[in-house]
């Protein structure tokens, strides 16, 4: 029961966090203003989201992986795969080796998707990835 009720935590949690980052991602914050004292905050934030990215790919890298991008405002690493939908022991291993890369700065979960987009593996910060039946 504790692992439905993790997995319903976590799913409200993407959701929420993917919402945010909609919402957020308008024309401001790619074109600020000229002298905008938020100007030189922003660019970091984009920058090392981008390089979560770039590590957690160089790390799990393997034929089956397709993407790696970050989402909900870098709060989200998702990796997109090959796997079959049968294959979550296989998404685990995948999820596992992201964690060991993925948690700094905001980025706070993983999920690692099949060639159907099914979620195969969720992971959290502070905690063990979890294959999804």
């Amino acid at each position: 029961m504790a692992t439905i009720s993790r997995n319903a935590l976590l799913a409200i949690v993407l959701v929420i966090s993917a919402g945010c980052g909609q919402a957020g991602s308008g024309s401001p914050a790619q074109s600020p203003p000229p002298g905008d004292g938020q100007s030189t905050a922003a660019a970091p934030a984009e920058g090392s989201c981008g390089e979560t990215a770039d590590k957690v790919e160089q790390h799990v890298r393997q034929p089956g992986i397709r993407s790696v991008t970050m989402l909900g405002q870098c709060t989200l690493v998702s990796i997109e795969t090959t796997l079959g939908d049968d294959e979550s022991s296989s998404a685990q291993k995948i999820c596992d080796a992201a964690a060991e890369v993925a948690y700094s700065g905001d980025t706070s979960s993983i999920s690692v998707h099949g060639r159907s987009g099914k979620e195969l593996s969720v992971g959290i910060a502070d905690a063990k990835c979890l294959a999804q039946p």
